[in-house]
């Protein structure tokens, strides 16, 4: 048992209604509001609170339903929405956001997960932190662009909160796969595919600097787009530059990243749906 619930509890300010008929204890607060509404919702909830406990007086304040992992906070914003009244200062849009999709993912209730989620969308959220509400709210559209984002950032300068929200499992797969990449990078730009003098110049000058660049590194896919926009050095002619890039073409190596970032994107997607 913890520390709230060895209190006293105490009956919330605003969502304590007389007449309401079912109250849930969320930390050390109870909260008395109507079971019509919630089930109305949430055929889930209803389900749910029709199994019998076994106990007559269940649901009431003598032996209030706990919510386990959902805060007096986090209930109070979800409850919000759901009675779309109150004298509570609203909290930043992100916290409101995740309060409500954190209740209504627990009792499956379609609708406001929709609303958060769409609400959630239109926020600047970092990369990371959409990754773990993807985790832990069955989210699996939000993987592949976050993972797309994660991909190109720095470990280096990974916080311990962003580490935090990713996981370690996550955290691993992202490293090894970062790491492969790394390693094609350095082969295909050590490596120009012509013996040319004038397109070695080139591409030590223009492509293999762009490939290992340590901030902004060119994404191995654009490699052939910054060949074919950029002017042709001297001692080569369209014709020389388009042997080249067919050349490449046919090795098939400028896929390999987005094959691995695939392969990242498919191991966390299984991942999250084994939890």
């Amino acid at each position: 048992m913890d520390a709230d619930q060895r209190l006293a509890p105490h009956r919330h300010s605003e969502f304590w209604f007389g007449d309401g008929n079912i109250v849930f204890r969320a930390s050390n607060t109870l909260f008395c509001v109507h079971r019509g509404v919630l089930v109305r919702h949430s055929p889930a909830l209803e389900a749910i609170l029709a199994m019998p406990s076994g106990y007559d007086t269940d649901g009431t304040e003598q032996l209030p339903i706990v919510l386990h992992q959902i805060s007096e906070e986090d209930f109070t914003y979800f409850l919000n929405w759901v009675y779309h009244i109150s004298s509570v200062p609203p909290p930043p849009e992100e916290q409101l956001l995740v309060a409500i999709l954190k209740v209504s993912h627990l009792w499956m209730i379609s609708n406001s997960i929709k609303f958060a989620i769409d609400g959630l969308e239109n926020l600047t959220l970092q990369p990371t932190r959409r990754l773990e509400l993807a985790r832990l709210y069955s989210i699996p559209q939000w993987i592949a662009p976050a993972i797309h984002e994660i991909i190109p950032m720095s470990l280096v300068n990974t916080t311990d909160t962003e580490a935090a929200q990713m996981g370690f499992k996550v955290y691993t797969i992202i490293a090894r796969a970062k790491e492969v990449i790394e390693r094609e990078r350095w082969a295909l730009a050590a490596y120009p595919p012509s013996l040319l003098e004038a397109w070695s110049g080139f591409w030590w000058k223009k492509v293999a600097r762009a490939i290992l660049h340590p901030t902004n590194p060119l994404p191995l896919t654009q490699t052939l787009q910054l060949i074919i926009e950029a002017p042709l050095p001297d001692g080569m002619n369209v014709a020389c530059r388009q042997a080249m890039i067919d050349a490449m073409i046919e090795l098939d190596g400028l896929e390999v990243e987005e094959r691995i970032i695939e392969g990242v994107i498919r191991a966390v997607t299984s991942y999250f749906s084994s939890l």
